[in-house]
């Protein structure tokens, strides 16, 4: 065991008992192809967190964040953390990346234990400030945060009846039609009433904060898709596509009861 010295708050200093030695590192770049990925990583990524890390290192033009590897007795260059880092590295194309390459010779306890710690220890975010910092930001920003589908987490276990005795932060979308797009918006959404009444689901007097985004989203897409301008205009089109979607699923139900019968 060495034990090694460490400042304090108070100038003095205080020894540190560890098995192991002191790490020498290097920075270096290296093709993001030629780094040896270990066989167990016990961190996962979903595909659209993956498909947004690419896009995020496409924007950046490098990785912001950098790999850990480790220099193997054979010469090659392991990774310890970092591995989606590196894959999203070479789905965007990107020849070379900065590694901090430890050179110090390493036993494959140390290896995982290193590894571990780069998953485990890490801060946690303070819910309000993290929200606050994430309103302040445009929509594309928000895409590239990542945070999009998950923040305030909180008010998702939050119950409607709740509502009027809490002061809850809230967006107001208005969106105006002519008299015409009304009616028709009205009709399908009687109609979508009328179809949900018979499920007898839950009276839902808000939505989620969180949802707003996902509106705002669709709200884009089918602006873009349909080469729409108006977003009164974008929201009928969204209903007249909700509907012509409940159709198709009350086709496929009654299909797949004659099927049955």
């Amino acid at each position: 065991m060495t034990a090694r010295k460490k400042s304090t708050p108070t100038g003095g200093s205080a020894t540190v008992q560890s098995k192991w030695g002191s790490l020498e590192i290097e920075l270096k770049q290296l093709d993001p192809k030629s780094l040896k990925r270990r066989e167990v990583n016990a961190r996962y990524m979903s595909p659209e967190q993956f498909k947004r890390l690419v896009t995020n290192v496409k924007i950046d033009g490098a990785l912001t964040e950098i790999v850990l590897c480790c220099q193997d007795p054979d010469g090659s260059v392991e990774i310890l953390s970092g591995h989606h880092r590196q894959e999203a590295a070479i789905a965007a194309g990107m020849d070379l990346i900065w590694a901090m390459v430890i050179v110090t010779p390493l036993d494959e306890e140390r290896k995982v234990a290193i590894q571990l710690s780069h998953n485990s220890i890490a801060g946690e975010d303070n819910p309000s400030i993290l929200a606050q910092l994430y309103e302040g930001l445009d929509l594309e920003a928000k895409k590239f945060s990542g945070l999009t589908d998950g923040i305030l987490k909180g008010l998702n276990k939050m119950h409607v009846s709740a509502l009027a005795a809490a002061n809850i932060e809230y967006e107001q979308l208005s969106i105006q039609f002519l008299p015409e797009d009304l009616e028709a918006l009205n009709e399908r959404m009687e109609e979508l009433r009328d179809r949900l009444a018979k499920k007898d689901p839950p009276i839902m007097l808000a939505a989620r904060y969180v949802d707003f985004d996902r509106i705002f989203d669709a709200i884009v897409r089918v602006k873009h898709k349909l080469a729409i301008v108006n977003s009164a205009l974008a929201l009928c089109a969204m209903a007249e596509l909700a509907h012509t979607q409940l159709d198709v699923m009350d086709e496929e139900k009654q299909a797949a009861e004659s099927e049955a019968a």
